[in-house]
């Protein structure tokens, strides 16, 4: 990105940053409220991931492989019955190998974002769950005389369909899409801001899941499509 072009793709990204907030604004205070309600839901969803994926960032010139190690918690209020909203927050380490630079090989930040879910079927053995979720990500990485910075927002649209063949088991097929704006901002000996976005936007994933107390669970997802690895979730409701 040309040097005079600088300011106002700053202005552009902290207009992101004010949406976020204004959104987290919004949220809270309807969880807070939503919290104090009686539903037939439960009132929280909290929920520990380790997620370990690779996928492909598309640059103009270049397509890189990009490995992402993550940790993070996520929970979920409900508003009503059908509709439930809330937050996740967590760390990232991101690996492409094949860039360029030896500050943007190895990154790690954090990631923040918004989740809402839509359950227009909600039976004792089938489900169907209707997702729509924001991530802001931030990684940073450094070397001699040079510094690589990663940032990009993910949008990502789920149709998810639950099966419960017991009380103890459960399965989980998905269709994703998914979207990715993002940039590389190189400081140091090279100065410059590359646009980028995901190679690939449809996914699918694979859910086993296993109860290991009346409202605990233990689960396994495996990730084809736009990007592809495997997720480890404890989840709980109180």
């Amino acid at each position: 990105m040309p040097i005079d072009l600088l300011p106002s793709y700053m202005n552009y990204k902290k207009i992101k940053i004010q949406i976020f907030i204004l959104c987290l604004s919004i949220i809270l205070p309807i969880t807070l409220v939503s919290a104090t309600q009686k539903s037939k839901n439960k009132i929280l969803d909290f929920s520990l991931d380790i997620q370990n994926t690779s996928e492909y960032f598309q640059f103009p010139s270049y397509t890189y492989k990009t490995k992402s190690e993550q940790l993070g918690i996520s929970w979920y209020e409900s508003f009503t019955e059908y509709f439930h909203g809330g937050l996740e927050l967590g760390y990232i380490n991101m690996t492409q190998i094949d860039n360029n630079l030896t500050s943007a090989k190895f990154t790690s930040g954090q990631y923040a974002g918004l989740l809402l879910r839509f359950i227009p079927i909600n039976a004792e053995l089938f489900s169907l769950t209707l997702n729509a979720n924001y991530r802001y990500n931030d990684t940073q990485g450094t070397s001699s005389n040079q510094e690589s910075r990663f940032i990009w927002n993910e949008t990502l649209l789920t149709t998810e369909l639950k099966f419960q063949p017991t009380s103890l088991i459960g399965l989980t097929f998905a269709a994703e899409y998914h979207l990715i704006d993002g940039s590389q901002q190189d400081s140091g000996t090279i100065n410059q801001i590359t646009a980028f976005n995901a190679e690939k936007q449809y996914g699918t994933h694979f859910g086993l899941n296993f109860t290991t107390h009346r409202t605990g669970i233990v689960g396994f997802e495996w990730f084809t499509g736009f990007r592809n690895g495997s997720r480890l979730y404890f989840s709980r409701e109180f």
